[in-house]
C-alpha cells in the first residue's frame, strides 16, 4: 500500500483542541503558537510556560509549504471540531482564529515528515520542535530541545498515533493482544469516519462521497496500526480492497473537499444512530438513503450487519448520485464496482 504524504496524528489533533479550549477560557481572539506549544509540552509533563513573548524572536517569516496546505487546514478543522464536541458547541458557534505561526509550524513539520520515509503519521514531538522555532527565544529553544529530547533521533522520528479515534471505543483484544474491529461495530465506525472526512474538507453535510473516503481512510489507518477486521467482519467489508484495485486509495482522495449532497436528510427521531452529534455536520439525504438500501440488501442476503461492501454497492448503484460522481472523478467505473461487489456479496 502507498501511504503518500503524512497525516497529522491523533495527539496533534487532541493537543490543538486543548489549545482552542484554553484560548476560549482566557477570551483570547486567536489560538497562539504559545498556546499550541503549551498543549504539547503539557503532554510531556511540563508546567505551563511563561513565554518571554519578545516580537521577532524565532519567527521564521516563511509561509506554509504549498504541498502541505491541504493537510494543515484539514488538521486545524479537525482540532476545532474536537473542541466543539468537548464544549458541546454547535458548528455555528464561533471559535478563536488560528495564529498564522501555528499554520507555519504545522506545515514545516509535515514537510519534514514527508522527507522521512518511515513517518506516515506526524507525531507531536516533530510538530513541537517546528512550533518552538515560531515562539521561543534562542535560549528557550535550546533548553526545550535538551530537556524534552526533541532531537531528530530514531525515537523522535517514530509515527504518531493514527487519527482513527472513531474506532477506539469499538476495538477488542484477541489472542496475543491484537485489537480487532467486529462486524457489529464496523458500521458505526464507518459512519463516524465519514463525519471526520466531511470535517476535514470543511463540508456542510456528510454525504456519499465522504462515506467512500471513510472506507478508504479506515483501510489506510488500520494498515498503519495493528488493528484488523475480525473474522466475522471480513466478508461484508471488502469495499476498500475493491476500490484499491480500481486505483482509488486514501492518499488519492483524502483532500476531496466538495459538498455534493443535495440537502440534509430527514431522519426519524427513533433512528438515533444517524442523528448528528453536537458540533457535527448533519448527514446528507444521499448518504442516508444509500445506508437504508445497504441495510435492506444485507437483510435480503441474510447477513447480520451491513458493511462497507453493502454500502459501496448501494452508492455505486446510484448512477447519478454524488458518490458515483466522485468515483468517476477518480477514474473508477461505478457500474463495474457495483457488479464486482454484488458478486462477492452473493456468490
Amino acid at each position: 500500500m502507498s501511504f503518500g504524504q503524512p497525516v497529522a496524528s491523533l495527539e496533534i489533533q487532541v493537543a490543538l483542541s486543548w489549545a482552542v479550549r484554553r484560548a476560549l477560557e482566557f477570551r483570547e481572539p486567536s489560538v497562539s503558537a504559545e498556546r499550541a506549544a503549551d498543549a504539547m509540552l503539557r503532554m510531556l509533563g511540563a508546567d505551563e510556560v511563561r513565554w518571554q513573548m519578545l516580537p521577532g524572536w524565532g519567527a521564521s517569516g516563511e509561509g506554509v509549504p504549498a504541498a502541505q496546505e491541504d493537510e494543515v487546514e484539514a488538521t486545524l478543522r479537525l482540532a476545532q471540531w474536537r473542541a466543539r464536541r468537548e464544549l458541546r458547541r454547535s458548528a455555528a458557534d464561533p471559535l478563536p482564529e488560528w495564529d498564522p505561526r501555528v499554520r507555519v509550524g504545522l506545515g514545516r513539520a509535515l514537510a519534514a515528515a514527508a522527507e522521512e520515509p518511515s513517518i506516515r503519521c506526524l507525531g507531536f514531538r516533530l510538530f513541537l520542535r517546528a512550533l518552538l522555532v515560531e515562539c521561543a527565544s534562542p535560549g528557550e529553544w535550546s533548553e526545550f530541545i535538551r530537556r524534552f529530547h526533541l532531537r531528530p533521533d530514531e525515537e523522535f522520528l517514530l509515527d504518531g498515533t493514527p487519527p482513527v479515534s472513531s474506532a477506539s471505543a469499538f476495538l477488542k483484544p484477541v489472542r496475543k493482544g491484537d485489537p480487532v474491529l467486529s462486524a457489529l461495530a464496523a458500521p458505526a465506525v464507518l459512519r463516524g469516519e465519514a463525519v471526520q472526512q466531511a470535517v476535514r474538507g470543511g463540508c456542510a453535510l456528510v454525504g456519499q462521497a465522504h462515506a467512500v473516503m471513510a472506507v478508504c481512510a479506515l483501510d489506510y489507518l488500520m494498515a498503519i496500526t495493528r488493528v484488523r477486521l475480525a473474522d466475522d467482519a471480513v466478508a461484508a467489508n471488502g469495499g476498500a480492497r475493491a476500490l484499491a484495485e480500481l486505483g482509488v486509495t486514501y492518499p488519492d482522495v483524502k483532500n476531496f473537499a466538495m459538498d455534493l449532497s443535495p440537502g440534509p436528510a430527514e431522519i426519524p427521531r427513533e433512528d438515533k444512530a444517524w442523528r448528528a452529534g453536537r458540533g457535527d455536520p448533519p448527514f446528507g439525504a444521499d448518504l442516508y438513503h444509500a445506508a437504508g438500501e445497504a441495510s435492506r440488501l444485507a437483510s435480503e442476503l441474510g447477513h447480520r450487519y451491513a458493511g462497507s461492501s453493502h454500502l459501496l454497492f448501494a452508492i455505486a448503484s446510484d448512477a447519478t448520485g454524488p458518490g458515483a460522481q466522485m468515483l468517476r472523478a477518480y477514474g473508477a467505473d461505478p457500474s463495474a464496482l457495483a457488479m464486482r461487489l454484488g458478486r462477492e456479496l452473493a456468490p
